[in-house]
Order: structure tokens, then sequence, then C-alpha cells
């Protein structure tokens, strides 16, 4: 199955033997677990029970065994001790933090793409003693995305500083550099239109850190 760079860059990071996917829509990060080996088991979730069925299809497509389909709102469908490893991608930050106020005993891993919002998860996750491992960015296509790996009951200091909430902990190769490019060109146009504005005192700051 071909994946984007965004999703391949997600399932590289999956590991475990069961995990659950939250907002699956058409299930290709289940899909392609499953047919790498990467887990024994899925759980695939959606609250639309429209969107899961596309699932469904594919898994029937690939002829991939070892997926379950339930649809319902975010980990309120996984019992504890079902899942290792948790995927969560292509919401938004503030959805991602409300599907994580309850995280089912068991849970290991997080993998985390969301596409707006990005500073306030990591918030979270620091003020929820949730240890950011990976912090990175993906170019797919002409957009910009972020993946987070975290992880649960690490004991390890979950603090971040300023630069981590901003731009994350992996500030390095193509994708990240291009980013930094993208950011420039963004605070020259809204600069011009109002350099007081909070976007471009935010974009400055960020320059300033990378």
């Amino acid at each position: 199955m071909i994946l984007g760079k965004r999703l391949s860059a997600v399932v590289s990071e999956v590991d475990g033997m069961s995990m659950a996917d939250v907002g699956c829509d058409h299930g290709k990060v289940s899909v392609e677990c499953l047919l790498s080996g990467k887990v024994e088991k899925a759980i695939a979730c959606d609250i639309s029970s429209k969107s899961l069925q596309k699932a469904v299809d594919l898994a029937e497509k690939y002829k991939v065994n070892g997926i379950e389909f339930r649809a319902g709102d975010g980990l309120q469908v996984i019992a504890d001790g079902e899942v290792d490893c948790v995927v969560i991608a292509g919401m938004g930050g503030i959805e991602i933090m409300n599907i994580l106020s309850h995280i089912p005993q068991g849970v290991k891993k997080l993998v985390l793409s969301p596409h707006r919002n990005v500073i306030e998860l990591r918030q979270f996750l620091s003020s929820r003693e949730i240890y950011v491992d990976k912090d990175y960015i993906v170019k797919d296509g002409k957009k910009f995305y972020d993946v987070i790996v975290a992880e649960i009951d690490s004991g390890k200091d979950c603090k971040i500083d300023r630069r981590q909430l901003l731009l994350g902990k992996n500030r390095s190769g193509e994708d990240f550099e291009e980013y930094i490019r993208y950011l420039r060109r963004k605070y020259d146009i809204i600069a011009q239109l109002s350099a007081d504005s909070s976007q471009a005192k935010l974009y400055k700051e960020m320059l300033e850190l990378a």
C-alpha cells in the first residue's frame, strides 16, 4: 500500500503487540501496521460509522486479518489492557488533548500527528507528565506536519523549554530546514501588514529560537 510521507512516518513509529488507531478514517495506518508486521492486533476506531466502513473496505481489499472496528468517541471504546500503542493522526491538537484526558491502562506509547494547535498539545503532554521522546517535522506534498512520539509512565523528566514548546525536540533535517524557510516567508508577509500582531510575534520568536 502506498502511503504519503506523513503516514509513513506515523507507521514507522508504531511498536508493541497491539495498537489503537483513533480517528482512523480510511484505516491506512492500521492496515499498513499489520501488513508490515509492526503489530499483531489493531483496533480501528472512528466516531463516524461511515468513515469506519472505509477502513473495513480497505482491510478487505488487502485481505488483512487482526483488525477490530469500533465506532465511538476517542479512547472511550478501548478497555484497560487492550493496547500498547495509541495512534492519533489528522486531528487538531485540542481534539487530541480531549481524547488523551483519559488514557486506558496498559498504553505505553503515543504516536500523534496534529494538524493544528501543536504548541498547546506539547504543553498538555508536559503538564500530564507524558515524556516526549521525538517531535519532528515531516513535509508531505506542500504541507508540513508534526509527528510526536511520547511515552506513558516513563519516569523521565517531562519538562520542555521554550524552544521545544515552539519548535519541537528534533530540529534537524531537510524538512525542518524547509519549514523554517516557510516560517520566514510567512513572517515577512504578516509583518508587512502588522508587525505587532500576535501571529507575527510568534513567528519572529520561532525564527529566533530555530
